[in-house]
């Protein structure tokens, strides 16, 4: 369990080149590509729970937010093919299209085969006949480029990561957010039909929404961690880009004890430094 301070901002995608050139200056390390689809889920309605406490005093029902790191081949469209995975790729996602979508995440939750409509496969099938026979190259399964021409694998294996969170503190007088999250992580489930969804309800909680960010992150001094963020909501309907036309810049730091009242005042003053020197946070 942590207590985290967050600051919050959003710079336009023109501004993108120059503020990466910046963050990676002052770093002194490059950015680090990440992605992650995150499912909220609610307790069942179906239960009757009392949403009391030992002092008989109404309280709101914890949603459990469950994050897990997929391929970037589930991402990827035809004219991303070719490109290096680094931070330029993120210029490319300018709009709602993206390879994922519901039923894809869907067969995720439900530890089913996922057969990907991306760009690589797409391409394999198309071209079946010119690589039939060909030699996998060991440097297209493990590319320190992180190419995303290389060869997609149908099972995502990046653990899960569990998290339930409090509402941020509010007041006046706060200068950041400030949040107590308690994270773990889940490796395996067990069972007849074991899956991520089949575990949950066993939890008696019921999938309510999810979204899919893609961005940049650096690991700043004092523990301070900076990321840029394109976010998509997947639904049954469609996706929509819920960042478009910018990026949404978090910046945060953990701290371990939330008592650690010295420690929570000295991380709010790291922050607030930078809000005064990055006008876009």
């Amino acid at each position: 369990m942590v207590q985290q301070l967050s600051l919050f901002g959003y710079i336009s995608d023109d501004g993108y080149d120059l503020l990466i050139s910046t963050l990676t200056t002052i770093s002194g390390n490059p950015p680090l590509l990440y992605n992650s689809l995150c499912t909220v889920w609610k307790p069942n309605p179906s239960y009757d729970v009392e949403n009391v406490n030992s002092r008989n005093q109404l309280v709101e029902p914890n949603r459990i937010k469950l994050t897990k790191e997929l391929p970037f081949s589930y991402l990827i469209n035809e004219t991303m093919v070719g490109q290096p995975l680094n931070f330029k790729i993120l210029k490319s996602f300018t709009n709602d299209t993206i390879s994922l979508n519901y039923v894809m995440t869907r067969n995720i939750l439900h530890n089913e085969v996922l057969h990907t409509s991306n760009a690589s496969t797409t391409t394999e099938i198309k071209n079946g006949s010119e690589h039939a026979g060909q030699v996998v190259n060991e440097n297209d399964i493990v590319d320190v480029d992180m190419d995303a021409s290389s060869t997609p694998s149908n099972r995502s294996c990046s653990p899960w990561s569990l998290q339930i969170s409090d509402i941020p503190a509010a007041g006046n007088n706060r200068s950041v957010s400030m949040q107590t999250i308690a994270e773990t992580i889940i490796l395996s489930s067990a069972g007849e039909n074991p899956s991520i969804s089949s575990l949950m309800s066993g939890f008696g909680y019921v999938f309510e929404y999810q979204y899919l960010t893609i961005g940049v992150k650096f690991f700043m001094k004092h523990g301070l961690i900076l990321e840029l963020q394109k976010i998509w909501q997947i639904q049954e309907a469609g996706n929509s880009q819920i960042t478009n036309g910018g990026f949404l810049i978090k910046a945060y730091i953990n701290v371990n004890r939330g008592t650690d009242i010295d420690r929570i005042n000295y991380t709010e003053t790291v922050l607030m430094n930078l809000k005064r020197n990055y006008k876009v946070i």
